[in-house]
Protein backbone atom coordinates (compact mmCIF):
# COMPACT_ATOMS: atom_id res chain seq x y z
CA UNK A 1 0.00 0.00 0.00
CA UNK A 2 2.77 2.44 0.96
CA UNK A 3 4.67 1.65 -2.24
CA UNK A 4 1.57 2.28 -4.35
CA UNK A 5 1.04 5.63 -2.63
CA UNK A 6 4.69 6.58 -3.23
CA UNK A 7 4.32 5.69 -6.91
CA UNK A 8 1.16 7.79 -7.14
CA UNK A 9 2.96 10.72 -5.49
CA UNK A 10 5.71 10.51 -8.12
CA UNK A 11 3.17 10.25 -10.95
CA UNK A 12 1.20 13.29 -9.75
CA UNK A 13 4.35 15.30 -9.05
CA UNK A 14 5.80 14.46 -12.47
CA UNK A 15 2.68 15.80 -14.16
CA UNK A 16 2.64 18.97 -12.04
CA UNK A 17 6.37 19.64 -12.49
CA UNK A 18 6.01 19.12 -16.25
CA UNK A 19 2.98 21.36 -16.67
CA UNK A 20 3.47 24.03 -13.99
CA UNK A 21 7.20 23.95 -13.36
CA UNK A 22 9.06 23.15 -10.16
CA UNK A 23 8.72 26.58 -8.56
CA UNK A 24 4.98 26.82 -9.25
CA UNK A 25 4.22 23.39 -7.84
CA UNK A 26 3.47 23.16 -4.12
CA UNK A 27 3.39 20.19 -1.79
CA UNK A 28 -0.28 21.07 -1.16
CA UNK A 29 -1.03 20.57 -4.86
CA UNK A 30 0.79 17.26 -4.92
CA UNK A 31 -1.04 16.04 -1.82
CA UNK A 32 -4.39 17.11 -3.30
CA UNK A 33 -3.61 15.28 -6.54
CA UNK A 34 -2.81 12.11 -4.63
CA UNK A 35 -5.84 12.48 -2.37
CA UNK A 36 -3.99 12.69 0.94
CA UNK A 37 -3.28 15.43 3.47
CA UNK A 38 -0.11 17.48 3.15
CA UNK A 39 1.05 16.22 6.56
CA UNK A 40 0.70 12.63 5.34
CA UNK A 41 2.75 13.45 2.25
CA UNK A 42 5.84 14.08 4.37
CA UNK A 43 5.73 10.52 5.70
CA UNK A 44 6.53 9.38 2.14
CA UNK A 45 8.89 12.11 0.99
CA UNK A 46 10.93 14.57 3.11
CA UNK A 47 10.84 17.54 0.72
CA UNK A 48 9.79 18.77 -2.70
CA UNK A 49 13.41 18.88 -3.84
CA UNK A 50 14.00 15.28 -2.78
CA UNK A 51 10.87 14.24 -4.67
CA UNK A 52 12.03 16.15 -7.75
CA UNK A 53 15.41 14.41 -7.80
CA UNK A 54 13.83 10.98 -7.36
CA UNK A 55 11.68 11.63 -10.42
CA UNK A 56 14.64 13.03 -12.36
CA UNK A 57 16.79 9.99 -11.52
CA UNK A 58 14.03 7.59 -12.57
CA UNK A 59 13.72 9.31 -15.94
CA UNK A 60 17.50 9.47 -16.33
CA UNK A 61 17.71 5.70 -15.84
CA UNK A 62 14.92 5.16 -18.40
CA UNK A 63 16.79 7.35 -20.88
CA UNK A 64 20.08 5.53 -20.37
CA UNK A 65 18.42 2.14 -20.67
CA UNK A 66 16.76 3.20 -23.92
CA UNK A 67 19.98 4.47 -25.51
CA UNK A 68 21.91 1.43 -24.26
CA UNK A 69 19.27 -0.78 -25.88
CA UNK A 70 19.63 1.06 -29.21
CA UNK A 71 23.41 0.67 -29.02
CA UNK A 72 23.19 -3.03 -28.17
CA UNK A 73 20.71 -3.95 -30.90
CA UNK A 74 22.82 -2.18 -33.55
CA UNK A 75 26.18 -3.54 -32.41
CA UNK A 76 26.83 -5.66 -35.52
CA UNK A 77 25.81 -2.97 -38.03
CA UNK A 78 28.34 -0.98 -40.10
CA UNK A 79 29.04 2.45 -38.60
CA UNK A 80 26.91 4.28 -41.18
CA UNK A 81 23.85 2.06 -40.61
CA UNK A 82 24.34 2.20 -36.88
CA UNK A 83 24.35 6.01 -36.80
CA UNK A 84 21.12 5.98 -38.80
CA UNK A 85 19.55 3.38 -36.50
CA UNK A 86 20.43 5.41 -33.39
CA UNK A 87 19.13 8.58 -35.05
CA UNK A 88 15.80 7.06 -36.07
CA UNK A 89 15.11 5.10 -32.88
CA UNK A 90 15.86 8.12 -30.69
CA UNK A 91 13.37 10.28 -32.58
CA UNK A 92 10.67 7.61 -32.93
CA UNK A 93 10.78 6.69 -29.27
CA UNK A 94 11.15 10.21 -27.88
CA UNK A 95 8.42 11.73 -30.07
CA UNK A 96 5.88 8.96 -29.41
CA UNK A 97 2.36 10.09 -28.56
CA UNK A 98 1.86 7.58 -25.72
CA UNK A 99 0.62 9.30 -22.55
CA UNK A 100 3.63 8.37 -20.41
CA UNK A 101 6.20 9.43 -22.99
CA UNK A 102 4.36 12.72 -23.54
CA UNK A 103 4.54 13.46 -19.81
CA UNK A 104 8.18 12.38 -19.57
CA UNK A 105 9.02 14.57 -22.55
CA UNK A 106 7.18 17.56 -21.06
CA UNK A 107 9.15 17.13 -17.83
CA UNK A 108 12.51 17.00 -19.67
CA UNK A 109 11.67 20.02 -21.80
CA UNK A 110 10.54 22.02 -18.80
CA UNK A 111 13.56 21.32 -16.59
CA UNK A 112 16.18 21.67 -19.33
CA UNK A 113 14.82 24.77 -21.07
CA UNK A 114 13.35 26.43 -17.98
CA UNK A 115 15.29 24.96 -15.04
CA UNK A 116 14.36 26.11 -11.52
CA UNK A 117 16.92 28.69 -10.40
CA UNK A 118 17.90 26.83 -7.24
CA UNK A 119 18.59 23.60 -9.13
CA UNK A 120 19.80 25.00 -12.46
CA UNK A 121 23.55 24.44 -12.10
CA UNK A 122 23.22 20.88 -10.81
CA UNK A 123 20.57 20.02 -13.42
CA UNK A 124 22.48 21.28 -16.43
CA UNK A 125 25.79 19.82 -15.25
CA UNK A 126 24.20 16.44 -14.72
CA UNK A 127 22.42 16.48 -18.08
CA UNK A 128 25.62 17.56 -19.85
CA UNK A 129 27.73 14.86 -18.18
CA UNK A 130 25.13 12.24 -19.01
CA UNK A 131 25.06 13.24 -22.68
CA UNK A 132 28.86 13.40 -22.88
CA UNK A 133 29.00 9.67 -22.14
CA UNK A 134 26.92 8.90 -25.22
CA UNK A 135 28.55 11.67 -27.25
CA UNK A 136 31.85 9.80 -26.95
CA UNK A 137 30.20 6.62 -28.21
CA UNK A 138 28.72 8.45 -31.20
CA UNK A 139 32.08 10.06 -31.92
CA UNK A 140 33.76 6.64 -31.97
CA UNK A 141 31.19 5.47 -34.53
CA UNK A 142 31.92 8.52 -36.68
CA UNK A 143 35.67 7.88 -36.46
CA UNK A 144 35.10 4.26 -37.42
CA UNK A 145 33.04 5.38 -40.42
CA UNK A 146 35.80 7.78 -41.50
CA UNK A 147 38.45 5.05 -41.22
CA UNK A 148 36.31 2.72 -43.35
CA UNK A 149 35.76 5.40 -45.99
CA UNK A 150 32.01 5.44 -45.31
CA UNK A 151 32.12 8.99 -43.93
CA UNK A 152 34.14 11.81 -45.50
CA UNK A 153 37.32 13.11 -43.91
CA UNK A 154 36.25 15.80 -41.46
CA UNK A 155 36.41 16.63 -37.77
CA UNK A 156 34.42 13.97 -35.86
CA UNK A 157 33.40 16.73 -33.44
CA UNK A 158 31.93 18.81 -36.27
CA UNK A 159 30.03 15.85 -37.71
CA UNK A 160 28.73 14.98 -34.25
CA UNK A 161 27.56 18.57 -33.74
CA UNK A 162 25.60 18.51 -37.01
CA UNK A 163 24.23 15.05 -36.07
CA UNK A 164 22.98 16.32 -32.71
CA UNK A 165 21.61 19.54 -34.23
CA UNK A 166 19.62 17.66 -36.86
CA UNK A 167 18.39 15.02 -34.42
CA UNK A 168 17.22 17.47 -31.78
CA UNK A 169 15.68 19.78 -34.37
CA UNK A 170 13.68 16.99 -35.99
CA UNK A 171 12.74 15.60 -32.57
CA UNK A 172 11.39 19.02 -31.51
CA UNK A 173 9.45 19.41 -34.76
CA UNK A 174 7.88 15.96 -34.56
CA UNK A 175 7.07 16.08 -30.85
CA UNK A 176 5.47 19.52 -31.18
CA UNK A 177 3.74 19.67 -34.56
CA UNK A 178 3.56 16.06 -35.73
CA UNK A 179 2.31 14.21 -32.65
CA UNK A 180 -0.82 12.97 -34.44
CA UNK A 181 0.90 12.15 -37.73
CA UNK A 182 0.69 8.39 -38.59
CA UNK A 183 3.81 6.41 -37.67
CA UNK A 184 4.48 5.42 -41.27
CA UNK A 185 4.53 9.09 -42.29
CA UNK A 186 6.86 9.94 -39.39
CA UNK A 187 9.28 7.24 -40.50
CA UNK A 188 9.14 8.59 -44.04
CA UNK A 189 10.04 12.10 -42.81
CA UNK A 190 12.94 10.73 -40.78
CA UNK A 191 14.25 8.72 -43.75
CA UNK A 192 14.13 11.73 -46.08
CA UNK A 193 15.88 14.01 -43.59
CA UNK A 194 18.55 11.40 -42.92
CA UNK A 195 19.15 10.77 -46.62
CA UNK A 196 19.81 14.49 -47.17
CA UNK A 197 22.14 14.56 -44.16
CA UNK A 198 23.96 11.45 -45.33
CA UNK A 199 24.65 13.03 -48.72
CA UNK A 200 26.61 15.68 -46.85
CA UNK A 201 28.75 13.40 -44.68
CA UNK A 202 29.23 10.23 -46.72
CA UNK A 203 32.64 9.29 -48.10
CA UNK A 204 33.45 10.66 -51.54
Amino acid sequence: MAEKTKDKIKKVALSLFANNGYDSTSMEQIAAGVGIKKSSLYSFIPSKEKLFWEIYENLEIKYRNRIDQFLAESETMPASERLYHLFKQYICCSSSSSTQIVEDRAFWNRVLFFPPTALKEKLLTRAFNNEMIYGEKYKELIKEGIQQGLIREASPEDILLSYYSLRQGLYSLMSTFMVDVPEEQKHDHIDKVWNDYWLGIKGR
